[in-house]
């Protein structure tokens, strides 16, 4: 399973010191990686040049997501590569093939790493399905780094598809690198619990209630947010109060909604004590997607224009009678 966002914006630590020795070491090494034991020479290379299981860690997991691009092809045909040496030889995967190149390499590099299977949300069909008891769909790792184990979604980090799955395009996303647990958790349910890493796991039933999350969630810097159900079942002139938990400027809120085309506004949410507050009002009967969006504008005098940095936050699924 690939993620596809409506609004695709990366995080990324490209600035830290030990990104950068690794991608000099990754260029560095010329030879052609297509089958099993080139992966393995390059693992030993990356074992022998780092010391530490981080750096080791840093450099496995850029060869992944600068190699390996995402099969939709192969999804579509319902004949996608997650054989390693098929893999390597045509650098596409779904997921169960990133994560078997990321474990071999890991593995070779001396970083311990398993692979975890579990419910990946992500996409607007999502918001669609209804799930009354676990599925799975996905797969990420987990990798041990002084003594603690960290989350990877090595699939997610390497890039987004569109909503059709029919064209990929790679482009490096930190947030899935060794993610916080809590908010890992937010779009991904492992089969065995204990792979949540929370001292209280969530629930399935909590958890496929989630409304979809975005990744303006990371680049807002979004700690909570309420309503927690992505199912919201109102009247019309009822209103649904949002509340946002951030530390982060906003002066802008937008509502639109895919479905739903004649739906859109542009307001000034309410500064709160902890974040930030917006009372909704219900125009509009039916059952849509309502997709929230915060965002700081600056105006430009010179020019008289609005600069307005833009990331899809949460989307809900609105039934109003």
């Amino acid at each position: 399973m690939m993620i596809s966002f409506l609004c695709q914006i990366v995080f990324s630590q490209k600035n830290d010191k030990g990104w950068k020795e690794a991608e000099d070491f990754l260029r560095s090494q010329t030879y052609s990686i297509s089958k099993t034991s080139d992966l393995r020479l390059l693992g030993r290379n990356i074992k022998h040049r780092f010391t530490d299981e981080t750096s080791r860690l840093k450099a496995t997991y850029l060869w992944v997501i600068q190699n390996i691009n995402y099969d939709c092809e192969g999804l579509k045909n319902k004949n996608s590569r997650w054989a390693l040496d098929s893999v390597l030889l045509n650098r596409k995967a779904v997921c169960a093939g990133y994560v078997n190149v990321f474990r071999n390499l890991c593995d070779a590099a001396g970083v311990e790493c398993v692979d975890v299977n579990g419910y990946g949300r992500s996409g607007f069909e999502s918001l669609l399905v209804n799930i009354d008891s676990f599925m799975t769909n996905h797969t990420w790792n987990a990798v041990k780094i002084g003594g603690e184990w960290k989350l990877i979604d090595i699939t997610w980090a390497s890039g987004y598809t569109n909503e059709d799955c029919t064209d990929f395009t790679l482009h490096r996303n930190d947030w899935y690198f060794c993610t916080e647990p809590s908010r890992f958790a937010w779009d991904h349910y492992p089969q065995d619990s204990s792979w949540q890493l929370l001292s209280k796991p969530i629930a399935w039933k909590e958890f496929y209630r989630y409304p979809l999350l975005y990744q303006g969630i990371v680049e807002n810097n979004i700690e909570d947010f309420f309503p927690r159900s992505v199912i919201i079942h109102k009247n019309v002139g009822d209103t649904i109060q949002f509340h946002f938990k951030s530390k982060q400027p906003f002066n802008r809120i937008i509502l639109s909604s895919r479905k739903l085309k004649q739906l859109y506004l542009t307001d000034t949410p309410e500064r709160t004590r902890e974040g930030y507050r917006y009372v909704y009002r219900i125009e509009k009967q039916g059952v849509y997607d309502l997709q929230i969006d915060l965002m700081f504008a600056e105006a430009n005098r010179t020019f008289n224009t609005i600069y307005v940095k833009t990331y899809t936050d949460i989307i809900y699924w609105v039934n109003a009678k």
